[in-house]
């Protein structure tokens, strides 16, 4: 053999080695061949016993005859023979070869491996959520445009009272987008209180001065209700006003959001609660009368809070720390504005000015405080 033929034999068989492809196409020549040389064997021991029998047929029916059917006979073994030797080689040769795996999913089966290939079954998948629910504000957390905030500064007092100190909070919700800006619903709740110094007239001391001059003998007059103790005195007033409104609508302007700035008004109906005490101020029945047993009682009768005005509450009640005094609850309306300045996407500080309508005389204050709000 040439060495030409020598290399090229060389790369034929590292070709074979290397390639998976090229030994799965030599397995399937190998098989090809085999069925080719089976085909042929079984074409030539057909026509040798076609040759046999003729010959048999156109004897005599002799010992000669035998002879030549042995040997058609003998003639089909050898060549059976021969096809089982070649093929026990081919199934040798093709068994030591590398098997092919097959990588394509288009082939159910692998040549050497008859296990099938099964694909996973689709899955359905549900329609989304949006098609069948409404659209939520909060599919995540995030920014919706909700306040919560605290209100702190001061006021003026209903019923010609001082001015006092102011303190609540309050919780913004959006509704909907308006023209330039958007609607909201707020919820507020804040607390006021002042202290202010009253001339008042007490019924109850004008009945213990008539009971007085009766103990003393004085002739019955209209001075036996107004002596020896004076009926009217200085009171220092504590109001306490708790404002609750429940339902009022904001309206906050977007337009001036490039310069950090919200505007906004807002109106709303509220619930208000005034409570109410009097205590005596420098009085002391002592200067009034003469007896220090009688000065001594008439003070802690009369001294301490007052009910209304009139009556003070028990020395027992007192000394307990109860608190004392009138109030009710009033129906009114709550309208104002104010500016909010934005500091950070999370934060903004601003001023609120809100006025109050209480149903009745004299019903009429407003607050003004500093505004720090947190958005989320």
């Amino acid at each position: 053999m040439s060495k030409p033929s020598t290399f090229v034999l060389l790369i034929v068989v590292l070709f074979s080695i290397l390639s998976p492809n090229f030994a799965y196409a030599q397995q399937q020549n190998s098989q090809i061949q085999l069925s080719e040389n089976a085909a042929n064997a079984t074409k030539s021991i057909a026509i040798n016993t076609v040759d046999i029998n003729k010959e048999a047929n156109n004897s005599s029916p002799s010992l000669e005859a035998m002879n030549v059917q042995l040997k058609a006979q003998q003639i089909e073994i050898d060549a059976l023979k021969e096809q089982v030797q070649k093929l026990e080689a081919l199934l040798v040769t093709v068994s030591k070869q590398p098997a092919y795996t097959n990588t394509y999913p288009s082939n159910p089966t692998i040549v050497n491996n008859t296990t099938p290939v099964n694909f996973p079954a689709p899955k359905i998948r549900p329609a989304p959520a949006e098609s069948r629910t409404t659209k939520e504000l909060l599919p995540e957390l995030g920014q919706i445009g909700a306040e919560v905030g605290l209100l702190i500064g001061g006021s003026q007092n209903p019923f010609k009272t001082n001015e006092g100190f102011f303190a609540g909070g309050f919780i913004d919700l959006p509704l909907r987008k308006m023209p330039g800006g958007k609607l909201s619903y707020e919820i507020m709740v804040g607390a006021q209180r002042t202290i202010s110094t009253q001339q008042n007239t007490s019924g109850v001391i004008a009945l213990v001065n008539s009971a007085l001059n009766s103990a003393l003998g004085n002739p019955p007059g209209i001075n036996n209700l107004l002596s020896p103790l004076p009926i009217t005195n200085k009171v220092r007033e504590r109001l306490t006003v708790l404002t609750v409104v429940p339902a009022s609508f904001k309206y906050t302007m977007l337009s001036l959001d490039k310069h950090n700035v919200r505007p906004y008004v807002i109106a709303g109906l509220g619930t208000y609660v005034g409570l109410s005490s009097q205590k005596l101020v420098d009085f002391d029945a002592s200067k009034f009368v003469s007896n220090p047993a009688l000065g001594s009682l008439l003070n802690a009768l009369l001294n301490g809070a007052q009910v209304g005005g009139l009556a003070p509450i028990g020395p027992e009640l007192r000394s307990r720390g109860l608190s004392a005094g009138q109030g009710d609850l009033r129906f009114g309306l709550n309208a104002g504005g104010g500016l909010e300045f934005r500091i950070s996407p999370k934060f903004s500080f601003g001023f609120d000015y809100r006025i109050n309508k209480i149903e009745g005389k004299n019903g009429t204050f407003s607050t003004f405080t500093a505004k720090p709000t947190v958005h989320f």
